[in-house]
């Protein structure tokens, strides 16, 4: 009995070692790293005398919020501040800019005078994604705050809001309504989507994207997001519901609200199209808001249909965190990038 069990234990180890021997971490690949643009502003980082500097030329201040490596930080810093376009030319004119890493460590001094890292003030501030936007009024009020990666189109409605002030008689979400926008985009359909209208009765995660006719983004999401079959395998979990954002025709939100899809963007200051709101249980879990290439969509419906949102109630980043540590262990390759 003893040399059959220790002919076992052999076989287990040898086994053990021979799949750690030829076991592959994995990578992440499709980062994409950037430099600053050189003509953003050097600063003391003390963010009262910066706004202060900034309205003396007749300026608005701005933060650009990122950290090496994020593919959407490099695709919205060369479309919208790199190249040579109407978009950056009217950002020099109108802006002074700085950057801020959010997993930094260079010391701030906040609007209200608390010093804190980079990394401190992406915490007080409950940033999500990166990029993120912060533009500030003369009076030290964050007037826009964009959350996620914008297109120069779409960017430019937001600067144009900022620049002319429109902050001080409405908010971002009704200018968006209210300005004359090119239709671009006629909304297309997909096997997925269910028509329903009632939203309350439904039991199961439950997807609502928003798309309308001015949408940049939306020929993207159907051509790029809803073909990946990881995406396309998560969203199999869900119900899913597209409405037409400008819609002036009732619907019954999960919490059973009347509302039209109109006064529903603008009740939740909803200004991204595709924007999608995902539940559980009838409950806003979180709600998608910019770009987000396959792997980080995928892996936010994850965080809803495979409910890790009760383990990790505070962000979605968490999860994430941990997510990607274990597919790495696993030897899975991670494509961050488009």
């Amino acid at each position: 009995m003893n040399f059959i069990f220790r002919k076992l234990m052999l076989f287990f180890i040898v086994a053990f070692c021979t799949t750690n021997i030829f076991a592959k971490e994995g990578k992440v690949i499709g980062t994409s790293n950037h430099t600053i643009p050189s003509w953003f502003k050097d600063s003391f980082l003390d963010i009262n005398e910066d706004i202060a500097e900034a309205s003396e030329k007749n300026k608005h201040f701005m933060i650009f919020l990122d950290f090496e490596g994020c593919p959407y930080c490099s695709k919205m810093l060369k479309e919208s501040f790199e190249d040579d376009n109407s978009t950056s030319k009217f950002i020099k004119t109108n802006f002074d800019v700085i950057e801020l890493n959010v997993k930094g460590s260079k010391e701030i001094t906040w609007t209200d005078g608390e010093v804190l890292t980079e990394k401190e003030l992406t915490e007080k501030l409950k940033i999500q994604y990166s990029p993120t936007v912060l533009i500030f009024s003369p009076d030290k009020d964050i007037v826009a705050r964009i959350n996620g990666y914008r297109n120069s189109i779409d960017f430019q409605h937001i600067l144009d809001f900022v620049q002319t002030k429109k902050y001080e008689t409405m908010d971002l979400v009704s200018y968006l309504n209210k300005i004359e926008k090119k239709e671009i985009y006629s909304l297309k359909e997909n096997n997925m989507f269910k028509n329903i209208t009632d939203m309350s009765k439904i039991s199961t995660p439950l997807a609502i994207i928003f798309e309308d006719g001015s949408c940049t983004q939306c020929e993207h999401f159907h051509t790029k997001i809803l073909t990946d079959k990881d995406v396309k395998s998560e969203f199999t979990k869900f119900t899913v519901i597209r409405i037409d954002a400008n819609s002036n025709k009732e619907v019954i939100t999960p919490d059973g609200l009347k509302i039209t899809p109109k006064e529903w963007v603008k009740k939740i200051n909803l200004d991204y199209r595709p924007g999608i709101l995902l539940y559980d249980n009838k409950k806003l879990i979180t709600t998608i808001d910019a770009l987000l290439f396959p792997f980080h969509f995928k892996e936010v419906l994850n965080y809803i249909s495979g409910k890790h949102y009760l383990k990790y109630p505070n962000s979605y980043l968490d999860f994430l965190r941990v997510r990607q540590d274990e597919l790495l262990k696993k030897g899975e390759i991670i494509n961050v990038g488009e």
